[in-house]
């Protein structure tokens, strides 16, 4: 077998030397010349270039896959993997579905009403189809859903008896703003959505007899939650035994026969002032003024049926019930809740008082929860499309300054007892850093001259900065301003390169550094005047010495 030499590493004696740098190098001074834009862009374009040739790589797209999924089978889901569990949705399509928010992705948004089809609808409509398809998935989501047999109907307009209504045959994680029916009064398609479902003529007829009946009414949802249908079963109906239940009001019941000819007879059991209608055998329908009234109402509807029948194993003989003078105490107590104003920012009392504004609308606590629900749907990735009426951040108000308030001179110490230099750090930094520009000062010792003179032998001349030269007994007087005072002169650095710019020749460079080093090593400056009275000398000898 041949003896193969070691090779180590570097290179050999046969190869050619290393470059070494030659700042007289044409090439390597053509570089230095480029301008710091044009060179920044051509490092950008590099690794742009990097970024995308791995981003279209089908092993790394693969890779990702394969730790994607290792990962979330494992159930270990850290800071970076819930990242990565966003990114995930776009490369694996076919990952495993959930309905629910905790731990599950959307993966159709709830606000799809975009572009063209926006103006099919108005902005109140919009907002309103939002809102409904927000009620289905909270509905879902908290798993009180009965395959695809809920229905739930909002009213869309008091005057042309508009209603919309969740399809027939779409489960409520399914539901979006735009498949959502419309209909009128007598179950007439006024729009059909985006989807070929129909709607469940029966149901919606009970739903239009309330309408009918109860213009106060908008919205009605008719639920089947096992806990409900269990209470409309009982003869005892739902107790007073929670605070849920004494809110709910008066309960009103109705024998449900299963027939459409019995939905006026529904509309009338429901009565003029209730809100919750328990149909024998057959779960509960629950109305509100609102979106955020009905579901806020469901749940106490539903809160109160499963409290109630986790009390049924030890008899409802052996269950203390409110009185009702404790009900309507509680009830008394939460209209008083409910009539609170909504919160308006601050601003000028005695423009508020010459510009009157209209009277602020009602901020009740069930749309205090419902915004909340909002928010967590939103921040899971529904797209809800809702518009907040109170964010989440407060936004402080900068305070008004005039005359008045500030006084017209102020002491030192009145610096430091400011609000905004303490309180506000991130807006001195965007303000230009004040405190900080004072030590991007440097002291000269000379009074620098500097004119800008035009370009020569061009045809669009250009202006160059260069130093006045002026005569004197030597070189270095050159960079010194005639009559220079002996004291220094204050140079403010606006950039790194203010003395030496970026692209210049070096070999100018060198040229002009050697020239103030011979200037400085001169010391042609001196600290002035010097006194001769201690050199004992007589006045004529000082003027000798003058002349």
């Amino acid at each position: 077998m041949a003896e193969t030499k070691a090779q180590t590493n570097g290179l050999s004696d046969g190869q050619a030397k290393a470059e070494r740098y030659d700042p007289d190098d044409p090439e390597a001074q053509r570089q230095m010349w480029r301008p710091p834009d044009i060179e920044q862009d051509m490092k950008e374009m590099e690794r742009r270039k990097r970024v995308e040739m791995i981003m279209n790589s089908q092993l790394f797209r693969e890779e990702l896959e394969r730790i994607i999924e290792s990962q979330l089978s494992e159930g270990y889901t850290p800071s970076n993997m819930a990242a990565l569990q966003q990114v995930t949705e776009l490369l694996l399509p076919h990952a495993t579905k959930q309905s629910t928010i905790r731990g599950g992705r959307c993966l159709v948004p709830i606000n799809d009403v975009r572009g063209i089809d926006g103006l099919r609808y108005s902005k109140g409509e919009k907002l309103l189809r939002c809102k409904l398809a927000s009620l289905c998935r909270l509905l879902d989501a908290y798993g009180w859903t009965t395959a695809a047999f809920n229905h739930i109907t909002l009213r869309v307009s008091q005057d042309q008896e508009h209603f919309l209504v969740n399809p027939f045959g779409l489960l409520y994680h399914e539901v979006t703003a735009s498949s959502l029916l419309k209909l009128d009064m007598q179950s007439n398609v006024i729009d059909s959505g985006t989807t070929t479902f129909h709607f469940n003529r029966p149901a919606y007829m009970i739903h239009a007899a309330i309408h009918a009946n109860r213009p106060d009414i908008k919205c009605i949802i008719h639920l089947q939650h096992p806990p409900c249908v269990a209470v409309s079963s009982l003869k005892q109906g739902l107790l007073p035994i929670t605070r849920d239940a004494a809110l709910l009001g008066e309960i009103a019941y109705h024998e449900y026969k299963g027939s459409s000819a019995d939905t006026h007879e529904i509309a009338r059991s429901l009565g003029p002032n209730s809100k919750v209608l328990f149909l024998r055998n057959h779960g509960v329908l629950v109305c509100g003024d609102s979106v955020e009234d009905a579901f806020s109402n469901l749940c106490s509807t539903i809160e109160a049926c499963e409290t109630q029948m986790k009390l049924a194993p030890i008899g409802f003989d052996n269950v203390h019930l409110i009185s009702e003078e404790a009900q309507r105490s509680m009830r008394e107590e939460h209209a008083r809740l409910k009539g609170a104003d909504e919160p308006v920012p601050g601003g000028d009392e005695d423009k508020e008082k010459a510009e009157p504004k209209e009277k602020p609308k009602r901020w009740r606590p069930c749309d205090i929860v419902f915004e909340a629900h909002m928010r967590t749907l939103d921040n899971s990735g529904h797209r809800t499309g809702y518009i907040y009426r109170q964010p989440l951040m407060r936004n402080e108000q900068p305070r008004l300054k005039t005359d008045v308030e500030v006084p017209p001179s102020a002491s030192s110490i009145a610096q430091f007892l400011e609000e905004d230099k303490w309180l506000s750090p991130l807006k001195k930094l965007l303000d230009g850093r004040k405190t900080q520009d004072k030590l991007r000062w440097v002291n000269s010792p000379n009074t620098y001259q500097r004119v800008e003179v035009l370009e020569t032998g061009t045809a669009d001349p250009k202006k160059i900065t260069k130093w006045v030269e002026v005569g004197g007994s030597g070189e270095a007087d050159s960079w010194v301003q005639e009559g220079s005072p002996s004291h220094s002169t204050s140079v403010k650095i606006d950039t790194s390169h203010q003395f030496v710019p970026k692209g210049t020749d070096p070999a100018e460079f060198k040229r002009k550094q050697k020239e103030l080093k011979e200037n400085r090593l001169n010391s042609k400056i001196n600290a002035g005047p010097q006194s001769n009275l201690l050199d004992g000398v007589t006045w004529e000898e000082v003027k000798k010495m003058q002349a």
